[in-house]
Protein backbone atom coordinates (compact mmCIF):
# COMPACT_ATOMS: atom_id res chain seq x y z
CA UNK A 1 0.00 0.00 0.00
CA UNK A 2 1.29 3.53 -1.31
CA UNK A 3 2.38 5.81 2.03
CA UNK A 4 -0.01 8.45 2.67
CA UNK A 5 0.80 12.07 3.72
CA UNK A 6 0.24 11.37 7.65
CA UNK A 7 1.37 14.36 8.87
CA UNK A 8 -2.33 16.08 9.31
CA UNK A 9 -3.46 12.58 10.84
CA UNK A 10 -5.02 12.97 14.57
CA UNK A 11 -4.57 10.16 17.14
CA UNK A 12 -5.65 9.48 20.60
CA UNK A 13 -3.63 6.85 21.80
CA UNK A 14 -5.73 5.19 25.08
CA UNK A 15 -3.57 3.23 26.98
CA UNK A 16 -2.68 2.24 31.13
CA UNK A 17 0.47 1.25 30.96
CA UNK A 18 3.04 4.47 30.64
CA UNK A 19 6.15 2.76 29.49
CA UNK A 20 4.05 1.18 27.06
CA UNK A 21 2.40 4.13 25.85
CA UNK A 22 5.35 6.26 26.16
CA UNK A 23 7.10 3.30 23.70
CA UNK A 24 3.79 3.63 21.37
CA UNK A 25 3.87 7.17 21.25
CA UNK A 26 7.91 7.46 19.94
CA UNK A 27 7.29 4.67 17.55
CA UNK A 28 4.55 6.75 15.42
CA UNK A 29 6.39 9.68 15.93
CA UNK A 30 9.15 8.06 13.95
CA UNK A 31 6.29 7.27 10.84
CA UNK A 32 5.56 10.75 10.81
CA UNK A 33 2.20 11.20 13.42
CA UNK A 34 2.57 14.65 14.48
CA UNK A 35 -1.01 15.27 16.03
CA UNK A 36 -0.67 12.44 19.10
CA UNK A 37 -3.06 13.19 22.13
CA UNK A 38 -2.80 10.30 25.06
CA UNK A 39 -5.00 9.04 27.56
CA UNK A 40 -4.12 6.09 30.60
CA UNK A 41 -7.75 5.89 31.24
CA UNK A 42 -11.55 5.97 29.86
CA UNK A 43 -12.60 9.12 31.85
CA UNK A 44 -9.15 11.05 30.30
CA UNK A 45 -9.65 9.45 26.98
CA UNK A 46 -13.61 10.94 27.63
CA UNK A 47 -11.83 14.29 28.38
CA UNK A 48 -9.66 14.20 25.02
CA UNK A 49 -12.97 13.82 23.01
CA UNK A 50 -14.17 16.84 24.73
CA UNK A 51 -11.09 18.87 23.69
CA UNK A 52 -9.90 17.63 19.75
CA UNK A 53 -11.05 15.75 17.05
CA UNK A 54 -9.53 12.43 16.09
CA UNK A 55 -9.58 10.29 12.77
CA UNK A 56 -8.11 7.03 14.52
CA UNK A 57 -8.59 6.14 18.42
CA UNK A 58 -6.07 3.15 18.80
CA UNK A 59 -7.23 1.79 22.48
CA UNK A 60 -5.81 -0.55 24.94
CA UNK A 61 -8.51 -3.40 25.97
CA UNK A 62 -7.76 -3.76 29.52
CA UNK A 63 -7.52 -0.24 31.23
CA UNK A 64 -7.10 0.30 35.20
CA UNK A 65 -7.57 -3.11 35.43
CA UNK A 66 -11.13 -3.39 33.74
CA UNK A 67 -11.29 -6.06 30.87
CA UNK A 68 -13.66 -4.33 28.75
CA UNK A 69 -12.48 -0.79 29.34
CA UNK A 70 -11.40 -0.68 25.28
CA UNK A 71 -15.31 -1.11 25.01
CA UNK A 72 -15.85 1.53 26.96
CA UNK A 73 -13.98 3.75 25.45
CA UNK A 74 -15.93 2.22 22.18
CA UNK A 75 -19.24 3.15 23.20
CA UNK A 76 -18.46 6.23 23.81
CA UNK A 77 -17.29 6.96 20.59
CA UNK A 78 -20.81 5.74 19.11
CA UNK A 79 -22.67 7.33 21.71
CA UNK A 80 -21.48 11.00 20.61
CA UNK A 81 -21.52 9.63 16.90
CA UNK A 82 -18.23 10.42 16.90
CA UNK A 83 -16.17 10.28 13.18
CA UNK A 84 -13.30 8.46 14.24
CA UNK A 85 -12.23 4.79 13.87
CA UNK A 86 -11.66 3.31 16.27
CA UNK A 87 -8.66 0.64 16.70
CA UNK A 88 -8.21 -1.94 19.52
CA UNK A 89 -4.71 -2.86 20.85
CA UNK A 90 -4.14 -5.68 23.15
CA UNK A 91 -2.24 -7.72 25.13
CA UNK A 92 -5.85 -9.82 26.46
CA UNK A 93 -6.72 -10.54 22.88
CA UNK A 94 -9.54 -13.34 23.09
CA UNK A 95 -11.92 -14.61 20.25
CA UNK A 96 -15.13 -13.19 21.89
CA UNK A 97 -13.31 -9.58 21.94
CA UNK A 98 -12.57 -9.64 18.43
CA UNK A 99 -15.77 -10.81 16.98
CA UNK A 100 -17.49 -8.29 19.15
CA UNK A 101 -15.28 -5.44 18.37
CA UNK A 102 -15.79 -5.85 14.90
CA UNK A 103 -19.65 -6.11 14.93
CA UNK A 104 -19.28 -2.60 16.62
CA UNK A 105 -17.51 -1.42 13.78
CA UNK A 106 -13.76 -2.01 14.88
CA UNK A 107 -11.11 -0.58 12.43
CA UNK A 108 -9.07 -3.69 13.30
CA UNK A 109 -8.08 -5.60 16.51
CA UNK A 110 -4.39 -5.80 16.93
CA UNK A 111 -2.65 -8.51 19.28
CA UNK A 112 0.02 -7.06 21.17
CA UNK A 113 1.32 -10.77 21.22
CA UNK A 114 1.52 -10.94 17.85
CA UNK A 115 4.24 -12.35 15.49
CA UNK A 116 6.17 -9.07 13.74
CA UNK A 117 6.64 -5.56 14.26
CA UNK A 118 3.53 -4.75 16.14
CA UNK A 119 3.94 -0.99 15.54
CA UNK A 120 4.35 -1.48 11.82
CA UNK A 121 1.32 -3.89 11.61
CA UNK A 122 -0.36 -0.62 13.62
CA UNK A 123 0.82 2.08 11.30
CA UNK A 124 -0.83 0.26 8.18
CA UNK A 125 -3.95 -0.22 9.70
CA UNK A 126 -4.38 3.34 10.65
CA UNK A 127 -3.32 4.29 7.08
CA UNK A 128 -6.04 1.76 5.51
CA UNK A 129 -8.57 3.20 8.21
CA UNK A 130 -7.69 6.79 6.46
CA UNK A 131 -7.87 5.85 2.87
CA UNK A 132 -11.41 4.10 3.88
CA UNK A 133 -12.73 7.34 5.43
CA UNK A 134 -10.90 9.58 2.36
CA UNK A 135 -12.76 7.44 0.18
CA UNK A 136 -16.10 6.38 1.03
CA UNK A 137 -16.73 9.07 4.07
CA UNK A 138 -18.90 8.93 6.86
CA UNK A 139 -22.19 8.04 6.12
CA UNK A 140 -23.85 9.10 9.42
CA UNK A 141 -22.81 12.84 8.70
CA UNK A 142 -23.99 12.17 5.02
CA UNK A 143 -27.42 11.10 6.48
CA UNK A 144 -27.28 13.88 8.73
CA UNK A 145 -26.89 16.56 6.23
CA UNK A 146 -29.51 14.81 4.21
CA UNK A 147 -32.01 14.78 7.23
CA UNK A 148 -31.18 18.92 8.23
CA UNK A 149 -31.11 19.78 4.24
CA UNK A 150 -33.92 22.44 5.27
CA UNK A 151 -32.72 23.51 8.75
CA UNK A 152 -29.20 24.40 6.79
CA UNK A 153 -30.46 26.23 3.43
CA UNK A 154 -31.92 28.75 6.04
CA UNK A 155 -28.55 29.23 7.38
CA UNK A 156 -25.89 28.26 5.08
CA UNK A 157 -27.38 28.88 1.03
CA UNK A 158 -24.69 28.10 -1.35
CA UNK A 159 -21.94 27.70 1.06
CA UNK A 160 -19.70 24.99 1.33
CA UNK A 161 -20.12 23.35 4.82
CA UNK A 162 -17.79 20.54 7.04
CA UNK A 163 -19.61 18.33 9.22
CA UNK A 164 -17.91 16.45 11.58
CA UNK A 165 -19.95 14.42 14.68
CA UNK A 166 -23.11 15.78 13.02
CA UNK A 167 -22.42 19.41 13.33
CA UNK A 168 -20.98 22.30 11.21
CA UNK A 169 -17.44 23.11 12.08
CA UNK A 170 -16.97 25.68 9.33
CA UNK A 171 -18.47 26.98 6.26
CA UNK A 172 -17.33 29.17 3.45
CA UNK A 173 -18.13 30.72 0.06
CA UNK A 174 -16.07 28.39 -1.81
CA UNK A 175 -14.56 24.27 -0.79
CA UNK A 176 -11.08 25.83 -1.21
CA UNK A 177 -11.62 28.52 0.92
CA UNK A 178 -13.58 26.32 3.91
CA UNK A 179 -10.32 23.60 3.20
CA UNK A 180 -8.06 26.64 4.49
CA UNK A 181 -10.20 27.50 7.16
CA UNK A 182 -9.75 23.87 7.95
CA UNK A 183 -6.20 23.97 8.11
CA UNK A 184 -6.07 27.40 9.80
CA UNK A 185 -7.93 25.91 12.93
CA UNK A 186 -5.78 22.37 12.44
CA UNK A 187 -9.19 20.23 12.28
CA UNK A 188 -7.78 17.37 10.19
CA UNK A 189 -8.76 17.84 6.63
CA UNK A 190 -9.85 13.47 6.26
CA UNK A 191 -12.18 13.64 8.96
CA UNK A 192 -15.20 16.29 7.73
CA UNK A 193 -17.87 15.89 4.84
CA UNK A 194 -17.46 18.55 2.78
CA UNK A 195 -20.57 19.81 0.80
CA UNK A 196 -22.25 22.73 -1.40
CA UNK A 197 -25.36 23.70 0.73
CA UNK A 198 -27.87 24.37 -2.47
CA UNK A 199 -31.76 23.79 -2.96
CA UNK A 200 -32.50 20.92 -5.42
CA UNK A 201 -33.21 21.84 -8.87
CA UNK A 202 -36.49 20.04 -10.30
CA UNK A 203 -36.48 19.04 -13.58
CA UNK A 204 -37.31 21.10 -16.14
CA UNK A 205 -40.15 20.19 -18.17
CA UNK A 206 -40.49 18.27 -21.11
CA UNK A 207 -40.34 19.78 -24.53
CA UNK A 208 -43.30 18.19 -25.27
CA UNK A 209 -45.36 19.81 -22.25
CA UNK A 210 -43.54 23.20 -23.18
CA UNK A 211 -44.43 22.91 -26.88
CA UNK A 212 -48.44 22.88 -25.58
CA UNK A 213 -48.07 26.06 -23.36
CA UNK A 214 -48.79 29.26 -24.94
CA UNK A 215 -45.58 31.63 -25.27
CA UNK A 216 -44.84 33.68 -22.38
CA UNK A 217 -42.52 35.85 -20.75
CA UNK A 218 -40.90 32.87 -19.50
CA UNK A 219 -41.21 30.52 -23.20
CA UNK A 220 -40.92 31.52 -26.38
CA UNK A 221 -41.07 29.33 -29.63
CA UNK A 222 -38.86 29.82 -32.67
CA UNK A 223 -38.97 27.57 -36.02
CA UNK A 224 -35.72 27.96 -37.01
CA UNK A 225 -31.92 28.72 -35.93
CA UNK A 226 -30.77 30.28 -39.35
CA UNK A 227 -33.35 28.63 -42.01
CA UNK A 228 -35.39 31.39 -43.45
CA UNK A 229 -39.17 29.55 -43.82
CA UNK A 230 -40.06 32.14 -45.67
CA UNK A 231 -37.33 32.79 -48.51
CA UNK A 232 -36.25 29.18 -48.81
CA UNK A 233 -32.97 29.68 -48.16
CA UNK A 234 -29.94 30.40 -45.21
CA UNK A 235 -30.53 33.63 -43.17
CA UNK A 236 -27.83 33.99 -40.77
CA UNK A 237 -29.50 37.35 -39.44
CA UNK A 238 -31.81 34.75 -37.50
CA UNK A 239 -29.04 34.04 -35.29
CA UNK A 240 -29.95 37.14 -33.39
CA UNK A 241 -33.22 36.67 -33.13
CA UNK A 242 -32.25 33.53 -31.28
CA UNK A 243 -29.72 35.36 -29.51
CA UNK A 244 -31.33 38.10 -28.49
CA UNK A 245 -34.32 36.13 -26.56
CA UNK A 246 -31.91 34.18 -24.74
CA UNK A 247 -30.27 37.35 -23.86
CA UNK A 248 -33.53 38.51 -22.94
CA UNK A 249 -34.01 35.50 -20.73
CA UNK A 250 -31.05 36.72 -18.63
CA UNK A 251 -32.24 39.67 -18.44
CA UNK A 252 -35.35 38.72 -17.51
CA UNK A 253 -36.58 36.20 -14.86
CA UNK A 254 -35.05 33.45 -17.23
CA UNK A 255 -36.91 30.73 -19.43
CA UNK A 256 -36.85 28.46 -22.56
CA UNK A 257 -36.50 29.09 -26.02
CA UNK A 258 -37.62 25.97 -27.85
CA UNK A 259 -36.01 26.12 -31.78
CA UNK A 260 -38.18 23.70 -34.09
CA UNK A 261 -41.45 25.17 -33.24
CA UNK A 262 -43.44 27.26 -34.89
CA UNK A 263 -45.68 30.32 -33.40
CA UNK A 264 -49.02 27.72 -33.65
CA UNK A 265 -47.76 25.08 -31.52
CA UNK A 266 -46.75 22.90 -34.84
CA UNK A 267 -43.40 21.07 -35.12
CA UNK A 268 -40.83 21.81 -37.99
CA UNK A 269 -38.17 20.16 -36.17
CA UNK A 270 -34.46 20.93 -36.64
CA UNK A 271 -34.03 19.22 -40.30
CA UNK A 272 -34.00 22.48 -42.30
CA UNK A 273 -31.33 23.92 -39.92
CA UNK A 274 -29.43 20.16 -39.93
CA UNK A 275 -29.27 20.61 -43.60
CA UNK A 276 -27.37 23.25 -43.70
CA UNK A 277 -24.50 21.74 -41.68
CA UNK A 278 -22.88 19.48 -44.45
CA UNK A 279 -22.93 16.23 -44.97
CA UNK A 280 -22.87 15.14 -41.08
CA UNK A 281 -25.91 17.28 -40.43
CA UNK A 282 -25.97 15.52 -36.66
CA UNK A 283 -27.57 17.24 -33.12
CA UNK A 284 -23.52 17.13 -32.09
CA UNK A 285 -22.85 20.02 -34.74
CA UNK A 286 -26.05 22.40 -34.24
CA UNK A 287 -25.23 22.75 -30.74
CA UNK A 288 -21.44 23.19 -31.13
CA UNK A 289 -22.81 25.90 -33.17
CA UNK A 290 -24.94 26.95 -30.92
CA UNK A 291 -22.37 26.89 -27.93
CA UNK A 292 -20.16 29.01 -30.45
CA UNK A 293 -22.54 31.58 -31.24
CA UNK A 294 -23.05 31.85 -27.21
CA UNK A 295 -19.65 31.86 -26.38
CA UNK A 296 -18.87 34.58 -29.09
CA UNK A 297 -21.73 37.06 -28.93
CA UNK A 298 -23.06 36.65 -25.91
CA UNK A 299 -19.55 35.72 -23.60
CA UNK A 300 -18.48 32.23 -22.32
CA UNK A 301 -18.69 33.68 -18.99
CA UNK A 302 -22.35 33.17 -19.46
CA UNK A 303 -22.32 29.88 -21.00
CA UNK A 304 -23.30 28.04 -17.32
CA UNK A 305 -26.68 30.13 -17.54
CA UNK A 306 -27.17 28.33 -20.41
CA UNK A 307 -28.32 24.35 -20.78
CA UNK A 308 -29.18 22.94 -24.27
CA UNK A 309 -31.15 19.79 -24.49
CA UNK A 310 -33.36 17.59 -27.25
CA UNK A 311 -36.02 15.44 -27.50
CA UNK A 312 -38.08 14.29 -30.43
CA UNK A 313 -41.85 15.53 -30.57
CA UNK A 314 -43.78 13.67 -33.16
CA UNK A 315 -40.49 12.09 -34.44
CA UNK A 316 -38.74 15.00 -35.59
CA UNK A 317 -35.82 16.82 -33.29
CA UNK A 318 -36.24 19.62 -31.00
CA UNK A 319 -34.22 21.89 -29.20
CA UNK A 320 -34.75 23.43 -25.82
CA UNK A 321 -32.42 26.03 -24.60
CA UNK A 322 -33.29 26.69 -20.78
CA UNK A 323 -31.98 29.72 -19.64
CA UNK A 324 -31.14 31.19 -16.23
CA UNK A 325 -31.57 35.15 -14.40
CA UNK A 326 -27.72 36.59 -14.86
CA UNK A 327 -26.73 38.50 -11.66
CA UNK A 328 -25.58 41.79 -14.12
CA UNK A 329 -26.90 43.10 -17.19
CA UNK A 330 -26.12 40.66 -20.04
CA UNK A 331 -25.10 42.11 -23.33
CA UNK A 332 -25.73 41.01 -27.13
CA UNK A 333 -22.72 41.78 -29.51
CA UNK A 334 -24.13 42.49 -32.80
CA UNK A 335 -22.66 43.16 -36.40
CA UNK A 336 -23.78 46.69 -37.89
CA UNK A 337 -21.80 46.98 -41.05
CA UNK A 338 -18.14 46.45 -39.84
CA UNK A 339 -18.55 47.48 -36.50
CA UNK A 340 -19.56 45.44 -33.42
CA UNK A 341 -22.14 47.27 -30.71
CA UNK A 342 -23.91 45.88 -27.72
CA UNK A 343 -27.45 45.32 -27.97
CA UNK A 344 -29.24 45.22 -24.42
CA UNK A 345 -32.60 42.70 -24.71
CA UNK A 346 -35.52 42.25 -22.00
CA UNK A 347 -38.53 40.06 -22.09
CA UNK A 348 -41.91 42.14 -22.11
CA UNK A 349 -44.73 39.11 -22.17
CA UNK A 350 -44.45 36.98 -24.90
CA UNK A 351 -41.97 39.13 -27.28
CA UNK A 352 -38.41 40.14 -26.68
CA UNK A 353 -37.20 43.85 -26.65
CA UNK A 354 -34.71 45.92 -27.85
CA UNK A 355 -34.55 48.81 -25.43
CA UNK A 356 -32.41 52.16 -26.08
CA UNK A 357 -29.73 53.52 -24.01
CA UNK A 358 -32.07 55.39 -21.66
CA UNK A 359 -34.75 52.47 -21.58
CA UNK A 360 -31.64 50.89 -20.33
CA UNK A 361 -30.48 52.79 -17.77
CA UNK A 362 -33.74 53.04 -16.30
CA UNK A 363 -33.95 48.94 -16.44
CA UNK A 364 -30.93 48.46 -15.20
CA UNK A 365 -30.97 50.54 -12.21
CA UNK A 366 -34.22 49.04 -11.10
CA UNK A 367 -33.59 44.94 -11.85
CA UNK A 368 -29.74 45.11 -10.48
CA UNK A 369 -28.89 46.78 -7.30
Amino acid sequence: MQDLDISNIHLLLVEDNPDYLELLKEELDDFGYQHIETATNPDEAKEKLNQHLFEVIVADMRLDGDSNGGFVVFDEVQKRNITAAVIILTANDTVKDCRHAFKLGAGDYISKNMQGNVFEILHDSIQESITYLNRWGNRKDEMWLKENKAVLLAQYHNQYVAVINNQVIESAETEEALKKRIRERKFPLFLPVIQKIEAETPPPPSITDLRQQEESDTLEFKSTLQWDVKKSRKNEELRFEVLGTIIGFMNHEGGTLLIGVQDDHSVLGLEPDLNLLGQSKNIDDFQQLLNNLISDRIGTAFAPLIKIRFEKVEDKEICAIDVKRAAEPVFLDAQEGKQRVKKFYIRQGNTTRLLNVEEMHHYTRLNWK
